[in-house]
């Protein structure tokens, strides 16, 4: 009896040690999202008979994770645990991209969805930059992208096209709704002068 009273106030003084100092602690909930652009404007009517492949996406290994990133140096980069892309950042941007070259009107087919299209262009995309740059009192949401198309996957020394864009959207708060939403303003005009510039050039 003795021990089962000594084992009990043990318990006992366990518990209500555990309560004076706060050894309970709540963490935040993880919370994921997604860029998405707005509708992107129609240059042709009806499209143009192309079709596109995106061969690759490359990021660069410093935000390629699904944790969002923000500058907060120049030479001081954080990982955010609590907030990050809902599926894989590359495979969100590469499904963006290939809506806006439909909507555009700059291509009929993607032939990532559908496999039995006579491919006419052939699409290699790097992104160097995205991140949050938290550094000054507005913070920004920074996107940098290039895009190569290519009219023969045996040609790749000389595409038809090659341009690098970058957008740098202020946005109202140092938090990762406020980035998502400035992505998605940095995206939509980046893929917007990307299309004009396709309509002018492609055959």
């Amino acid at each position: 009896m003795k021990l089962l009273f000594r084992v009990f106030l043990i318990s006992l003084l366990g518990v209500l040690f555990a309560q004076c100092i706060g050894v309970s602690k709540t963490f935040p909930e993880k919370r994921f999202f997604l860029i998405e652009t707005t509708e992107t404007k129609q240059l042709f009517a009806p499209p143009k008979p192309r079709t596109f492949l995106v061969k690759k996406v490359f990021i660069s290994p410093r935000f390629e994770g699904k944790e969002f990133v923000y500058r907060k140096d120049n030479v001081v980069y954080e990982s955010d645990f609590y907030n990050g892309f809902f599926i894989p950042p590359s495979h969100n941007f590469r499904e963006e991209f290939s809506k806006s070259l439909i909507r555009s009107g700059n291509f009929e087919w993607d032939a990532n969805l559908h496999t039995r299209l006579n491919i006419t262009h052939f699409i290699e995309l790097n992104l160097p930059q995205l991140y949050g740059d938290f550094r000054a009192k507005e913070p920004k949401a920074v996107i940098e992208f290039e895009v190569v198309i290519y009219e023969d996957k045996e040609s790749i020394a000389s595409p038809v096209f090659r341009k690098t864009y970058k957008q740098t959207v202020i946005i109202e708060k140092k938090d990762a709704e406020s980035l998502v939403i400035g992505w998605n303003i940095a995206l939509t005009q980046a893929l917007s002068e990307l299309n004009l510039d396709i309509s002018k050039q492609l055959k």
